[in-house]
């Protein structure tokens, strides 16, 4: 039954990271034309993967099958992370790390 919670994660599901821990190195951001710098990209990431809980965060829809397949395969989900204060990114996070929050 946890196997199968653990591939269920759809878009719109709120989740944190399971085993906190470092920024992954293949883990980026997507490009969101400098509405947010990168000094705050950089801390947004860190803080997601180290588990902090004031960000939320939840699994984002993707709407390109080819690049959902890609990612799919990799074992990738993309995850809009998002402050108290209202900025926000979106970055690639491996899907076996993520949990559902209640």
């Amino acid at each position: 039954m946890l196997g199968a919670m653990k591939l269920s994660l759809s878009a719109g599901t709120k989740v944190k990271v399971r085993q906190p821990g470092g920024v992954p190195a293949w883990s980026q951001w997507d490009d969101d034309h400098q509405r947010t710098s990168t000094s705050v990209k950089k801390r947004l990431q860190q803080l997601f993967f180290r588990g902090d809980k004031r960000v939320l965060a939840q699994i984002v829809y993707i709407g390109s099958d080819s690049l959902r397949a890609q990612l799919k395969a990799k074992g990738l989900v993309k995850v809009e992370i998002r402050d108290p204060a209202g900025a926000s990114i979106v970055v690639l996070a491996e899907a076996a790390n993520l949990v559902a929050c209640a």
